[in-house]
Order: C-alpha cells, then sequence, then structure tokens
C-alpha cells in the first residue's frame, strides 16, 4: 500500500496464535510489508477450525495483508537465512517465551548485532520478570491470573468461572505492541535509535481493569479492604467459587446503575447506557420510572447497592412490554445511548455495521468483507493490502529481495529449510 503512514517499513513477523499476529496485521493495515515467517507446515491457527485447508477464518482475518515465508528455524541453516535477511527488516516481532529467542540464536542481542537500529517487539504471558516470566501464557490464563475472569462474573452450570468471551488480553496486547512499535519507530526517526518493545497479556488486562486493582487508601479503606477481609474469610473456608463471586459482587456492581446495562424486550435485548444525569433522566423519562439511585444523596453503599438491584427490577419489567425497535425510537428520539444486542455475525450485513467493513480479493478464496481497519487517518489512509497468503507463497521473492540467489534458494527448498 503505497500511500499507508508505515509505507517503505518492513516488519519481519515470527508470531503465531494471536496476539503477536494481531499486531502484525495493524502494523500491514498501517501500511507497513509484514513477512509473516511459517514453520514448514505453517502456523497452528491455519488449521483452526479450517473449511478451507490451511485458511481457517481466524487465520485469514489476523494474517490479512501479510506475505508468507516458510522458513524451518529448528535448523541450523534455517537460522542462519534469518540472520542474513534480518539487516533488510525494521522490525522483528515475536511471541515465544522469554529466553526461547535467545535460545534459538534470534534474541535482541544478535539480532541488534547485525541491525543495531531495529525495533525488536515481543510478547509474552506475564512480562519478561518476576517468578513465574518464563511459564507460558494464553488468553484465557491471563484473563484468570489479570482479574478480567471475576469481573465477567460469568460462572457455568457447575459453578466454575468462565472466559469473558472476546480474547480481550491477546486483541488489547497486540494493539498495544503494535501502538509501542510505532512509537519505537518515531523515536528512531529522531535519534537513529532501535529499542526492544514488550508487552505481555498480564500487563495489558492490568492495564484495563486498572481502576479496580490501583490502591488508593481511602477508597480502599471503604470499599476494597473489607471485601478482601470477607472473601479471604471465605476462601480459608474453601467457600465455591459462586460464594467468592457474590462477595465481591455485593461491593462492586460491574453492570452500574439501573439504566446502564442489558436488558430483554419483547423480541430480543437491547442495551442502555446512560451514564451522566441528564441521560439517566432521559431514560427515566422514555421508561415512566422516577428514580434514578446514582442521583440520590449518597448513603450507604449496601444500601445503595439494594435501591439499584429494585430500580433495575422495575426497568427489567416496563421493557419487557414491548419491541427493541420501538424502545430504541423512543431513546433515540430523547438521546439516551441505547442498542440493541447484536450477534458478531449480524455486523458485516448491518446497515451501521457495514460501514466499518471493507471488500478485498483474496487470492484464494475470491471476495471477502473484513472489518476495516482499527483506526482511519485523513492524509495517509490505512487499507487492507490483500487477503491471508497461503502457506510459503511468497517465499521466493521475498528471499530474492534480500540478495538471496536462485541456485542457492533451489538449494535450501530441496533440503528442507525453505517451502
Amino acid at each position: 500500500m503505497a500511500d499507508g503512514p508505515l509505507s517503505g517499513t518492513r516488519v519481519l513477523d515470527l508470531s503465531m496464535i494471536y496476539a503477536g499476529p494481531y499486531a502484525g496485521m495493524h502494523l500491514s493495515d498501517l501500511g507497513a510489508d509484514v513477512v509473516k515467517i511459517e514453520r514448514p507446515e505453517g502456523e497452528p491457527f491455519r488449521s483452526t477450525g479450517a473449511v478451507v485447508p490451511g485458511q481457517s477464518k481466524v487465520y485469514q482475518y489476523l494474517n490479512r495483508g501479510k506475505r508468507s515465508l516458510v522458513i524451518d528455524l529448528a535448523a541450523v541453516e534455517g537460522r542462519a537465512l534469518l540472520h542474513r535477511i534480518v539487516p533488510g527488516f525494521d522490525v522483528v516481532l515475536h511471541n515465544y517465551r522469554p529466553g526461547v529467542p535467545e535460545r534459538l540464536g534470534f534474541g535482541y542481542e544478535t539480532l541488534s548485532a547485525l541491525r543495531p537500529d531495529l525495533i525488536y517487539a515481543e510478547v509474552s504471558g506475564f512480562g519478561s520478570t518476576g517468578p513465574i516470566a518464563d511459564l507460558p501464557g494464553s488468553n484465557i490464563v491471563a484473563e484468570a491470573y489479570g482479574g478480567a475472569m471475576v469481573m465477567s462474573e460469568k460462572t457455568d452450570d457447575d459453578g466454575a468461572p468462565m472466559r469473558t468471551g472476546v480474547t480481550m488480553a491477546d486483541l488489547s496486547t497486540g494493539t498495544a505492541l503494535a501502538m509501542g512499535i510505532c512509537a519505537a519507530l518515531l523515536h528512531r526517526e529522531r535519534t537513529g535509535e532501535g529499542q526492544v518493545v514488550s508487552a505481555s497479556l498480564l500487563r495489558s488486562l492490568l492495564s484495563q481493569t486498572g481502576m479496580f486493582n490501583m490502591r488508593e487508601p481511602v477508597t480502599d479503606a471503604a470499599v476494597r479492604d473489607p471485601m478482601m477481609a470477607e472473601v479471604a474469610e471465605l476462601r480459608a473456608q474453601n467457600a465455591p467459587y459462586r460464594e467468592l463471586l457474590a462477595a465481591r459482587m455485593r461491593y462492586h456492581d460491574t453492570l452500574g446503575g439501573p439504566f446502564h446495562g442489558g436488558y430483554r424486550v419483547k423480541d430480543g435485548a437491547l442495551a442502555i447506557g446512560a451514564l451522566t444525569p441528564a441521560t439517566r433522566a432521559a431514560a427515566q423519562g422514555v421508561l415512566g420510572i422516577d428514580e434514578s439511585p446514582e442521583d440520590e444523596e449518597a448513603g450507604d453503599p449496601a444500601e445503595q447497592r439494594v435501591r439499584v438491584a429494585e430500580v433495575r427490577r422495575k426497568v427489567a419489567a416496563v421493557l419487557l412490554e414491548d419491541t427493541c425497535d420501538r424502545w430504541l425510537a423512543r431513546f433515540a428520539e430523547a438521546g439516551v445511548p441505547a442498542a440493541p444486542v447484536h450477534f458478531p455475525e449480524d455486523l458485516a450485513d448491518d446497515p451501521q455495521g457495514a460501514t466499518h467493513f471493507v471488500e478485498i480479493e483474496h487470492e484464494q478464496l475470491g471476495a471477502q468483507r473484513h472489518a476495516a481497519p482499527i483506526v482511519d487517518l485523513s492524509r495517509s489512509p490505512t487499507a487492507i493490502a490483500s487477503g491471508s497468503p497461503a502457506l510459503g507463497r511468497h517465499t521466493e521473492e521475498i528471499l530474492q529481495e534480500q540478495g538471496v540467489g536462485a541456485d542457492e534458494i533451489e538449494e535450501l527448498r530441496r533440503s528442507g529449510v525453505i517451502a
């Protein structure tokens, strides 16, 4: 893509599965030439739920706009080839566990010796330091460790915790890493210096839930400390998870007030997002409910939570009396934020959702609609460069760009180092 803000930036993407490829996807949408290095059998997500062999939907999404280069990094010759081409790239991106790249010969010290101004971007589960930094991580593990699973307040039929449903640790980490890479590229433009950009699944979740995990003595004394004392007592009694969750929910109503949350209606469900006194007052007018606990004089927090629950039940009963479209029309007229509860599969065909999709042509699969790049720029527009690549589709092309001759490419292919 000639006009993207990262046009001319070359990225070597050694990552797989989710967070790393999602970062690479953003960089490609911003105009970078992102080369995905895969092992000879391809990365695992190629086959996850695949209807088309080697092109699962999740792989297609996370690796759109990239080129595929197959190198067997388990082979000495493969690692030597990686070292040879690294000087031709601005960024190297990976999501191996801490210590693994160093053992395999592509840690920062090794690669930055080959290109001193290299941007070396890494994703880990728990971060690069600490007692469990070297343990493997994944989205669900990070959700559990980082508190997001508790905040979702979901349990299965047996009372066990459930993941949030969106891979929030992976997605937020990928976005954060892409942001960090862009900042590092700007720093390099100003100073000529390369550097390491690190992100972790745990750090991302701690950032997203910071209003709960931060420590502040006055509020903690009123809310956190008594809540955690109650939770500690229940844990000492080996109380089941649902009781622990209920204890926290008595202190933190993550649903918000009665005019902020999801509700059933006659023909489905909708969500109301009234967070200000003005929008709450407007919602009360639409619903005919002249009560708003959040706007009443502050009293005992436990008593206010009871009041919130009482009013929420009234809101729920009123909303069940009519259809989603009729309620949404009334809320829109009154200036109350509200929306139907969609399935993700609805949105490419939804009149508003469709404005955030773009049409692309996939080399193997034909016309596709994808969610558009996450951000628009008026002067240097973002775009999806192409569909996801076939395995090894660009191996020869990329190696030739890096000065590897045709005879050597053929020998590397015969030996199984590339494909």
